[in-house]
């Protein structure tokens, strides 16, 4: 099994950057509690660090592979992920420009607008965006304290 680190610097390679280029990250074995069930990464704290969970089914199958680096769909996948952190790192919560950035990033690395990937994460983004706009429209009720 490879190492977490052997499978980010897979990720890192295919999207052309290198660890000293890329904002800092740490590994975290799963999401924090209250996060989705499908997150793969997210942002936290003053210094705007990536945390991104090992325990994911791309990462997982990554590190399973024989030879390192040889899952691609699962280093497409996990590269698209740190774009997408990446994006709120540089540029702040905004998903729908996140997730913009992470399909294009897809693209760029090879994956193909009609591939399972490229549709999974387009679902995903549709998904947070339903949520966002049921959330801004849900009544807001006040509380008088009684």
């Amino acid at each position: 099994m490879w190492s977490v680190e052997a499978v980010f610097v897979c990720a890192l390679s295919l999207l052309g950057r290198s660890q000293q280029s890329f904002p800092p990250v740490e590994f975290v074995d799963q999401a924090p509690f209250g996060a989705s069930s499908f997150a793969q990464a997210y942002v936290y704290g003053p210094d705007a660090r990536i945390a991104v969970i090992t325990s994911s089914e791309a990462f997982t199958n990554a590190r399973r592979t024989q030879h390192p680096c040889t899952d691609v769909v699962a280093i497409r996948e996990i590269a698209g992920v740190l774009a997408h952190e990446e994006w709120h790192v540089r540029h702040g919560p905004d998903e729908e420009s996140a997730y913009n950035a992470q399909l294009t990033t897809l693209l760029a690395v090879g994956a193909r607008q009609d591939s399972p990937l490229y549709h999974k994460v387009l679902r995903a983004k549709l998904a947070v965006l339903a949520a966002s706009r049921r959330n801004a429209r849900a009544p807001r009720l006040a509380c008088d304290g009684q």
